[in-house]
Order: structure tokens, then C-alpha cells, then sequence
């Protein structure tokens, strides 16, 4: 059995050079590469359970959309690596993604705008093409560049009726969760006071969070007002012999801001201008005293203030995604490689936020194991349990000792896991499984007790024979 580290150095069909493991997801790992013709790439590599007649097709539509902020998938197919089928997908190069960031400083308003505008565009488009993502949380948030981009090598097909509706309503849950994090770096409402959010996000992320506002009224409040300015011609006295208090006012037209369209409209008409208003001074004593300022002189200051509020609000943006890259390479750096037997399964339709783990009560050690070349593939292996079918998924081998021997340690290190090996077909894939079988109300709350004590952050509960949750 190869580790994902050991397919550094290779070659996936006959093109794609594996360089170096990025990270470990599940059943799959994210490599860099190049596209066969030394473009920087990343190439994911997933492990075929027979489920590549679902993944190849969704990967053939996110590769046609060819929108602007998801992730753009370039080649994707299947192949056999030393008798191991494999799925890959070939995707742009990105810089960093969100949760890095988050780790060090929440984002401003400006920032939090432009990661919402992109996300809410990104999911019109999924779910206009009929798919859901399930999967809207920091790291899913990209960077390539000064271009937010989402994930879109993770989506499903949207289910018909009620429950694809309810599904892209979590998608937008979840949306107004990574803003509610993005300004905040909190993940509930309860912990945030009223005045912590600025509009237009208080609003956004309440009404997103609670399923009141759709895609189409978020975007209507991103969306700044388009102002139009009215020039005016320069008004000047008409000569006179004899100059008089009403014959010699000196006035400065100055730009009316125009009336907003209406946002909620999907296309908006165009703007209508006020009355410019005029601004008249003091009569001079003498024509030499009169002094005309011509209109172009202030727009052109206004447009040089413009300019370098735009200047400033980019170099803001191109600072903090510096920050953030930094801040990816320095983790990469420190993280040790996880290895295939490492990781398990990702979840499949659960919200993506994760839920605040219990502590594990303390269990008496018990008798080491022993070795897993010394009877365990000999053990018996649980099967279906057809009254209790969920069970707590927490590590995939493709051999039982291995597997037996990954559920001997969990058990040394603490009995009340009560760890076994599960194989739903009496051979390859073999599961560690934590708790037993059990219903499914009983897997949630275990998976629940169990996170965050040193067990892997993408475990899983899954109906066999159903779908995971």
C-alpha cells in the first residue's frame, strides 16, 4: 500500500509530474504539478471506490462554466497507478485561501465586500447549473492573485424538490457564516453584540444566516449605488459699464450627486441627476477682484481624490493576501505530512461548520496490542449491522492487519473509543470505525463527543448500506 508522500516523484498518465504533497484530504491529495508544459498546476488524486461515473461527469460541467471565481478545472480523467485506480483533476494554481488569513486578523469592510461579491457570483452560477457545493468555509476560499475564487472540485448535483432547495439555502448559510468569520472571527451570532457589524453586513449575514435573503437580495446590497456627475457650465456676468451687486456674482457650479437606482431590480435604468446646485459668494469690489473657477479644475481634483482612494483600498487587499501567502507557506512548512493511512473519508452533505467538541472521558489504559503481522489479518472483521447500519468512520485501509492494527492502538490509547475494523463487503476497503453500530442519532452525538481529541478533523458517520452524512 502506497503513502500519498510515496507518489512524489511520479508520473500520473504519462503527463502530469507529481512534485510536491500540498495536503491530504480523505480518500484524496493535493499535489503541485505542471499542466505538461510547465505551467504551475494542482493536481488532486482521489482514490476510485467505483463512484468515478458520479465525479467525472461534475467535473466535465465545472470545467465548461468558465467563470471567473471558481476555481478552473483544466484536465480531468482516470488512470491506474501500480495497479491503484486513481481520479484526477488537473486545476489553476492558487496563492493561499482564507482560513490562513483568519488566523492571524479578521478582514476589513472593504476586504469582506470583495470575498462576498465573488462567493455570491461563484454560487449563482452553481446553483443556476442545477449543483450545490456543501463545502463554503474559509479554506474553500481562494486566492489567486487579487481573484477570490471558490472551490469547484467538491460539488454535487442539486436534488430535485424540497430537499435541493433546503440544500442551497445551507450554501448560503454557509456564505454568510465565512463573512460573519471573515469580519468577526466568530462563527455565531450569540457572541457577537449589535454594533459589530457594519452594513450593509449586518443585514446580510442575519438575514443570510437565518434563510430570509436569497443569492439576488444579497447581491442587491453589495452592490454600490452608481452616481453619476452633472457637469455645469461656468457662469459668468454679462460686461456692463456700471457694475452693479446683482450684475457681478461670482458662481461656482458644483456636481449633484444623481438618485441611485433601484438595487433590487436585476437590471437597473439609467440614472437620473438633480438640480446642480450653486454655491454664490460675495460680490466682488472691482472686476479685478473677480475671479472665475472653471468646473474642470474640481473634477479633475475629484477624480485625483478618487484615484487615490482606489490606490489605497488596492494596496490594502494586495497586503493582506501577501500576508496571508506568507502565512501558508510558514504552516506548510511546520505541518508534518500526513500519510494515506492518516486520514479518512470527507463528509458528504453535512454544513461544513464544525461542531464544538466534548472532551473524551478519561479511559483506564488497557494491554498493549499486538503487532499487525502477528494474527490480525486473521481477526474477525464486523460486518452490516442491518438495525443499527451508521457508523463513526475515522481511518481507510487496503489491507485488515493494517487496519487492526490502527484500531489496537486507538484502543491502548483509550477503550471508551471502543475502535473495530468494518468492512461493508468482506474485503478491501477496511474502516476504522469508533463506537460500534449504531443509529444514527447515536453516531452524530459520538462524532460530536469525540472531535478535537487527536482523532482526524474530517471524520465521518455514514448509513451502510445509505450515504454519508
Amino acid at each position: 500500500m502506497r503513502l500519498w508522500n510515496d507518489y512524489e516523484g511520479n508520473t500520473i498518465a504519462e503527463i502530469y509530474p507529481i512534485e510536491k504533497l500540498l495536503r491530504p484530504e480523505g480518500r484524496s491529495a493535493f499535489f503541485s504539478t505542471s499542466n505538461g508544459t510547465g505551467t504551475p498546476a494542482v493536481i488532486r488524486l482521489i482514490e476510485s471506490l467505483n463512484d468515478e461515473y458520479e465525479i467525472l461527469p461534475r467535473w466535465k460541467v465545472m470545467a465548461e462554466l468558465n467563470q471567473t471565481h471558481l476555481v478552473t478545472l483544466k484536465k480531468y480523467g482516470q488512470t491506474t497507478f501500480e495497479g491503484t485506480p486513481l481520479l484526477y483533476a488537473v486545476m489553476e494554481a492558487t496563492d493561499a485561501d482564507l482560513s490562513q488569513i483568519l488566523c492571524e486578523r479578521s478582514l476589513s469592510v472593504d476586504e469582506t465586500r470583495e470575498i462576498a461579491t465573488s462567493l455570491v457570483e461563484a454560487l449563482e452560477t452553481l446553483h443556476g447549473a442545477g449543483f450545490v457545493h456543501e463545502h463554503i468555509e474559509p479554506a474553500s476560499v481562494l486566492a489567486k492573485g487579487d481573484v477570490v475564487k471558490l472551490r469547484s472540485d467538491c460539488v454535487r448535483e442539486a436534488p430535485e424538490g424540497d430537499e435541493g432547495i433546503a440544500l442551497k439555502k445551507q450554501d448560503i448559510h454557509d456564505l454568510a457564516v465565512v463573512l460573519l468569520q471573515a469580519l468577526t472571527l466568530q462563527r455565531s451570532l450569540d457572541t457577537v453584540g449589535p454594533a459589530a457589524l457594519p452594513a450593509p453586513f449586518d443585514k446580510v449575514i442575519r438575514n443570510g444566516i437565518d434563510g430570509t435573503w436569497g443569492l439576488a437580495q444579497i447581491a442587491a446590497v453589495l452592490t454600490p449605488p452608481v452616481v453619476a456627475v452633472a457637469a455645469a457650465p461656468v457662469v459668468t456676468p454679462a460686461p456692463t459699464s456700471s457694475p452693479t451687486a446683482q450684475q457681478l456674482p461670482l458662481a461656482i457650479p458644483e456636481a449633484g450627486a444623481a438618485s441611485a437606482p433601484d438595487v433590487s431590480a436585476k437590471t437597473s435604468a439609467a440614472p437620473t441627476e438633480r438640480a446642480t446646485p450653486k454655491i454664490v459668494l460675495p460680490t466682488p469690489s472691482s472686476r479685478a477682484d473677480r475671479i472665475q473657477v472653471p468646473l474642470e479644475h474640481d473634477l479633475t481634483r475629484q477624480r485625483i481624490w478618487v484615484v487615490v482612494a482606489c490606490a489605497a483600498v488596492l494596496l490594502v487587499m494586495i497586503l493582506g493576501w501577501k500576508s496571508m501567502h506568507k502565512s501558508s507557506r510558514a504552516n506548510a512548512a511546520s505541518q508534518p505530512i500526513t500519510t494515506l493511512a492518516d486520514v479518512d473519508q470527507p463528509k458528504g452533505t453535512a454544513s461544513t461548520a464544525p461542531t464544538t467538541a466534548a472532551a473524551v472521558p478519561a479511559a483506564t489504559p488497557v494491554a498493549p496490542a499486538k503487532a499487525a503481522n502477528d494474527g490480525a489479518a486473521s481477526r474477525p472483521v464486523a460486518t452490516i449491522d442491518r438495525e443499527h447500519p451508521w457508523r463513526l468512520i475515522v481511518y481507510t485501509y487496503n489491507r485488515q492487519d493494517q487496519a487492526q492494527h490502527k484500531a489496537d492502538q486507538l484502543a491502548q490509547r483509550n477503550a471508551a473509543l471502543r475502535p473495530e475494523v468494518f468492512s461493508p463487503t468482506g474485503r478491501a476497503p477496511y474502516l476504522v470505525t469508533l463506537g460500534g453500530a449504531m443509529s444514527r442519532e447515536d453516531a452524530a452525538s459520538f462524532e460530536a463527543k469525540v472531535a478535537g481529541n487527536g482523532l482526524p478533523h474530517d471524520m465521518y458517520i455514514q448509513n451502510y448500506t445509505g450515504r454519508s452524512r
